[in-house]
């Protein structure tokens, strides 16, 4: 594509992209992937787009755009990328520059997250307005589009919302036009601000390596330890809490989903001053800033968490027997035998008499403990094949003759490949899953998968009845491309010279 727009401050991938279709006037939205990607199937996404090694391609006139400045310019990868893993972080990088296919959204546990995505447009009226002023046009603006914070910070209000991801379809890049919807009113609490501001400060961040989960779980015990939060080597969840709470209200919380609840052991606020075994979301770490170290910016954060030695604060405790008396651990161990041998391992642990004495020995006499259990270890039981697969095989290839006769007149039928024809099977997922062990189905789907070829001949024959085409009528190309759904760019060759065959035959009349 030429003259590709160049991405505005803070402006989002997907504007600029969206920008590119409205400059150029094209309203099909797989024609404009075709211009900018080469890639009819690219899915528009909003927050962390993909095959941005296109985007760098166009923007190389400019020399300014490199491919880690658009992800942390021009998207909201800042929001997460700190608080992951350092190669989950790299490897998002990796996956960002060509096809995706959700993988980044999953790695950064956005798809399971507390914190919802939003499933609106959002933007300023404020703005906008100065957008128009000072650009000529308007564009997304990234920091209207963090996540449970529908709120503008450069004017202290409320974002005005549009409700088009829903009406669309995902390969659609809308541009911002605000004339042309209804737009609503966003609510919002005055804690927004709050959180909002450290958000986008995330988001202005430059590239850097996400510290580690054992240097968030030191830090996380240090700010508990400044605030006398701790007893020996425990966080005293109840003074976290009462912390949290004369910052942010229960109410405030509960309407962004991040209740928390002092008496459940599984809370996201207990969780976080324990040894970090996942990531938590941007908003739980900055509700525990702004709680904790409210003067502390997130860069100053950043910067610190980075510098604390990891191996500081794990260090294993060594284990020793020799100030205890023989005849107790021999008691215990004595003690555990028994429980293994009646319970096994894992059941013996969960009992109330082996939770006591697994502890006591795990803390006393760890080798021989680990040693033991080693060797009472519960065997899995091998799997029993229960299916027949030669059974299994000739009765869904049957099936699928049957889906073939009965489909096989129908010229309005979708495209029968190998997918369609897995789909109208009751189970098909699971029978893709297991060709390898269904040789007459594969060859089944290998003999009558319908290629692109026969699919197009096959909508140009449907198109051609449904125009009712006689040797009297008239004979307009255009009219049958446009029925069958194709263009004289993507009609194939062989569906090409079928289509001038048939014309001709017609005209010669």
């Amino acid at each position: 594509m030429w003259n590709f727009p160049t991405p505005l401050p803070d402006e989002l991938i997907y504007s600029t992209i969206a920008r590119a279709g409205l400059h150029h006037g094209i309203q099909s939205p797989k024609q404009l992937l075709e211009e900018v990607f080469q890639d009819r199937k690219v899915v528009a996404t909003v927050d962390l787009p993909s095959h941005l090694n296109a985007i760098v391609h166009l923007l190389q006139r400019t020399g300014r755009f490199s491919l880690i400045d658009l992800i942390y310019k021009h998207t909201m990868f800042g929001l997460y990328a700190p608080f992951v893993q350092e190669s989950h972080r790299l490897k998002a990088i990796t996956l960002m520059t060509e096809q995706a296919s959700g993988s980044v959204h999953l790695m950064f546990g956005l798809n399971a997250s507390r914190v919802p995505n939003k499933n609106k447009f959002h933007y300023c009226p404020i703005c906008i307005q100065q957008q128009r002023e000072t650009y000529g046009e308007y564009f997304w603006n990234r920091a209207w589009f963090v996540p449970n914070l529908p709120i503008c910070l450069k004017h202290n209000c409320s974002l005005l919302s549009q409700d088009y991801i829903q009406q669309q379809h995902r390969h659609l890049f809308l541009p911002l036009l605000p004339n042309h919807t209804q737009d609503l009113p966003e609510p919002y609490f005055k804690e927004d601000f709050i959180l909002g501001q450290m958000s986008v400060e995330l988001l202005q961040l430059d590239p850097q390596p996400s510290p580690s989960h054992e240097q968030w779980t030191k830090f996380y015990l240090e700010i508990a330890d400044a605030k006398n939060c701790r007893r020996g080597s425990q966080v005293r969840h109840e003074q976290t809490y009462e912390q949290v709470i004369n910052k942010f209200k229960y109410v405030y919380l509960n309407s962004k989903n991040l209740g928390i609840n002092p008496d459940q052991d599984t809370s996201w606020l207990k969780t976080i001053f324990r040894k970090h075994r996942k990531a938590f979301s941007f908003l739980e770490h900055c509700i525990v800033w702004s709680s904790f170290i409210p003067e502390m910016t997130p860069k100053d954060i950043l910067q610190y968490v980075s510098s604390i030695s990891a191996n500081q604060y794990f260090v294993k405790r060594p284990t020793s027997t020799d100030n205890i008396p023989l005849v107790k651990i021999e008691e215990m161990r004595q003690k555990w035998q028994d429980i293994v041998l009646l319970h096994g391992v894992t059941s013996g642990r969960k009992i109330k008499s082996g939770q006591a004495t697994y502890i006591w020995l795990y803390r006393n006499d760890q080798n021989w403990l680990l040693t033991f259990n080693s060797k009472h270890l519960s065997k899995p039981q091998v799997r029993k094949n229960k299916v027949n697969w030669p059974i299994r095989d000739f009765s869904i290839t049957k099936e699928l003759f049957k889906i073939l006769y009965r489909s096989n007149d129908d010229l309005a039928c979708p495209r029968m490949s190998k997918s369609w024809f897995l789909n109208q099977l009751s189970k098909g997922n699971s029978i893709s899953k297991n060709l390898h062990q269904l040789p007459l189905s594969s060859k089944f789907l290998s003999t009558y998968s319908e290629n692109t070829i026969a699919y197009q001949i096959r909508r140009i024959t449907h198109a051609m009845i449904r125009l009712g085409y006689t040797e009297s009528s008239t004979k307009d190309r255009w009219r049958i491309l446009r029925l069958a759904g194709l263009s004289k760019e993507r009609i194939t060759q062989e569906a090409q010279i079928f289509l001038n065959m048939i014309c001709e035959k017609i005209y010669a009349y």
